[in-house]
């Protein structure tokens, strides 16, 4: 748990700072510059987040349904049906630490080709990813695309979300 506040006695003068929001200016007190000094925050994390997870993130009990769009990224989208009925899971648990490691261990068997990039499924940034698997081939520009929606639609979550990918038409 991080403290409430920092004690430097030698800040105990009065400061102003302007904030970032609304431009106003407001006096600050030595606790104040210390948690400014040291970059501290007020109170303690939440309990499900890492160091890896974004700032003010949020889980819920839903799943968040990702969706990876079929007419923008068709070869992901399709490896995503195809792994899924297959029998890879549908459910995944966001995780992003380790997924370095994941994607390793998943892509470790599969050749490389100009143009194209190793995708798996279930994603590295999943606790279900990593060996085992299922990768496939896919355009280097359909793969990115897929990914960076991916990426901005679990942004706003904490590792331990429950999600599933989805991949409409429209």
């Amino acid at each position: 748990m991080r403290p409430a506040a920092l004690h430097i006695p030698e800040l105990n003068g009065p400061t102003r700072k302007r904030t970032k929001n609304c431009g106003r200016v407001r006096r600050l007190g030595g606790a104040g510059i210390a948690l400014l000094v040291a970059g501290a925050t007020l109170g303690p994390l939440p309990q499900s987040a890492t160091s890896e997870d974004p700032a003010g993130c949020e889980t819920t009990k839903r799943i968040a349904v990702i969706r990876i769009a079929e007419s923008r990224y068709p070869k992901t989208a399709d490896h995503i049906d195809d792994a899924a009925r297959a029998g890879q899971p549908r459910r995944l648990t966001l995780e992003r630490d380790g997924a370095d490691e994941r994607r390793e261990e998943a892509t470790a068997g599969t050749q490389s080709k100009p143009g194209y990039d190793k995708d798996e499924y279930p994603p590295a940034l999943s606790r279900q990813g990593g060996k085992g698997a299922d990768v496939r081939l896919v355009p280097s520009s359909d793969n990115r695309g897929a990914g960076a929606s991916m990426g901005n639609q679990l942004r706003r979550y904490c590792d331990g979300q429950r999600f599933r990918l989805a991949t409409p038409q429209t």
